[in-house]
């Protein structure tokens, strides 16, 4: 009996870096778009910041879940650099895979809020239309604050969870 699937003859490079960024094009690119992005993604959401809290009128509860988004937004328009100055190749310099685990963590909570809070700014929406009598009984302040909480809870310990298993996992050693 034949196998069809003989793995012997099949040659598997794991070691290969595979890199997206290989041509000094997409470099370019990628960088430009980069630091085109960043200042803008920091100024418009300082500008939402700034302003929910300069008029209090706008401290509602679904303006706090824009307020969280628009933090998590900052917070992305700030490591875009970072990550990028990472991703090309310059944290080769760094030895201890830790720094890459911490970037990755860093950017993986701030994308999970991000998303986690725009779910809950559609519920919000909805609600607002399916039960526009009831909806000041069910999005409270308070209720929104531990939402928030939660989200931000959650995603730190999805984005950081590989970097404590790691810590861990040398410590066991």
């Amino acid at each position: 009996m034949e196998s069809t699937d003989n793995l012997s003859n099949v040659d598997v490079n794991i070691t290969r870096n595979v890199s997206r960024l290989n041509s000094p094009l997409s470099v370019t690119v990628a960088v430009l778009l980069v630091f085109l992005f960043s200042p803008m993604i920091l100024i418009g959401n300082s500008l939402v910041l700034v302003a929910m809290y300069r008029f209090k009128r706008l401290r509602t509860p679904s303006n706090y879940l824009v307020m969280s988004l628009a933090t998590s937004d900052l917070g992305i328009g700030m490591f875009m650099p970072v990550g990028m100055y990472l991703e090309l190749g310059s944290g080769d310099n760094f030895t201890d895979g830790r720094v890459c685990l911490l970037s990755y963590g860093v950017a993986t909570t701030l994308c999970c809020v991000s998303v986690l809070v725009m779910v809950a700014i559609a519920v919000d929406r909805f609600t607002s239309l399916a039960r526009p009598l009831r909806y000041n009984n069910l999005i409270t302040h308070s209720a929104i604050e531990r939402y928030i909480i939660v989200f931000w809870i959650y995603s730190l310990l999805v984005g950081f969870t590989p970097l404590g298993y790691s810590i861990l996992h040398e410590n066991i050693r």
